[in-house]
């Protein structure tokens, strides 16, 4: 048999890639053949340093990684949160009243999200791959380009190599320059704002709480993590965010503290800070014959909603359902009509989740004085 012959080519091995390849893999009780290519060599996507980002796993993406056995590889890893508070006061407040609390606890077991790291959770899942049968990791290697023809799609390479399958799915992310050969159009949103992240260390314990604290450079959040350690996700201009990753760990530590107060005691800066453009995209179709999107190549949410890989989660579950319906029945997973459940199942929910977001940062990101007052009041309805 040909080594290069698959069913599936997925192009991207990040969180989308691998957890689809796995899903497939159990799905297809290793008879499915799958090829996973990234740009990234795995070792440098394992380093440490790689991305000191965390990730909000929700209570059903968790109940998914459980199905898959991925979730007991992390689960120690994984703090629940316990509750959810918003507030929306100036820097120069002593006291942030939250406007709006809520217990994030599904049942006793259960927290409606998880806050992981994301170089623990990548392990995890590059683990489980490369277990999986019938899954093939190739990388480095890109796909350059590709041919579709009736039976088959052929993905080439960037050193020539030709892989030939049924299907090719592309979660190469928001960039995706697959999306651009398949000739699939996309809206996107630059914005001037950058997406600052840290984690910090601290004395008193965070009790499982996350907050999201509203400025008018965008939202402040603080994620719970293991033990008395904090994930930071925060938004500013551009300038200010070339100015704060000029600072020494000490003068970081106190720009924090203005913005996170001092409930949890001083503050340790325990990861190099780095930033991220922010932007939105969204497409106008997410499947081709004998080609798909997948995860940020679909749809690449606000930053606000923190629910971009929750989002690229949920496709992995519908992308895998239409394929083992599909080899179940004897027909052609690359067809184009069977490709179209998957569209019209995931589209809009995608969609609606983008647009919703950005309305909220916008309400939340003006600073002038009705807005706030209007919102204040929302918001005290809503917490009653």
């Amino acid at each position: 048999m040909n080594e290069d012959v698959f069913d599936i080519v997925i192009a991207g091995g990040s969180f989308v890639g691998l957890t689809l390849a796995i899903a497939l893999s159990k799905a297809g009780q290793g008879d499915v053949r799958i090829a996973v290519v990234d740009a990234l060599p795995r070792e440098k996507q394992l380093g440490g340093d790689f991305d000191g980002r965390s990730a909000a796993i929700s209570a059903s993406a968790r109940q998914m990684l459980g199905v898959l056995g991925v979730w007991d590889a992390v689960a120690a890893d994984a703090q629940a949160v316990a509750s959810i508070e918003i507030t929306d006061t100036r820097l120069e407040t002593p006291v942030r009243t939250a406007l709006l609390r809520f217990n994030s606890m599904v049942r006793d077991d259960l927290a409606a999200a998880y806050i992981l790291e994301n170089v623990r959770f990548r392990r995890a899942l590059f683990a489980a791959a490369e277990a999986a049968p019938g899954v093939t990791l190739i990388m480095p290697a890109s796909v350059s380009s590709f041919v579709v023809n009736e039976k088959n799609v052929s993905a080439i390479l960037c050193n020539s190599r030709a892989l030939t399958a049924k299907l090719l799915v592309a979660a190469d992310g928001q960039k995706s320059a697959l999306r651009t050969l398949a000739g699939i159009k996309a809206m996107r949103w630059e914005t001037s704002r950058m997406g600052i992240v840290t984690s910090v260390g601290h004395e008193a314990p965070h009790e499982g709480r996350a907050v999201q604290h509203f400025l008018p450079s965008g939202p402040f959040a603080m994620l719970p993590l293991t033990g008395n350690r904090t994930s930071l996700v925060w938004t500013e201009r551009a300038d200010e965010t070339a100015r704060l990753l000029k600072l020494d760990l000490d003068s970081l530590a106190t720009e924090i503290e203005n913005r996170l107060g001092r409930h949890l005691g001083p503050l340790t800066v325990l990861t190099k800070p780095a930033a991220y453009p922010l932007s939105m995209t969204l497409t106008r179709e997410f499947v081709k014959p004998r080609f798909v999107l997948a995860g940020d190549a679909a749809h690449g949410l606000h930053w606000i909603a923190g629910q971009g890989l929750n989002h690229g989660l949920k496709d992995v579950a519908a992308l895998a359902e239409v394929m083992l319906d599909a080899m179940r029945l004897g027909l052609d997973i690359g067809d184009v009509t069977v490709l179209r459940r998957y569209e019209q199942w995931r589209r809009f929910d995608s969609v609606t989740s983008a647009l919703g977001a950005a309305a909220i940062n916008t309400i939340f990101s003006d600073g002038g004085a009705p807005l706030r007052m209007l919102r204040s009041f929302g918001l005290g309805l809503v917490n009653r």
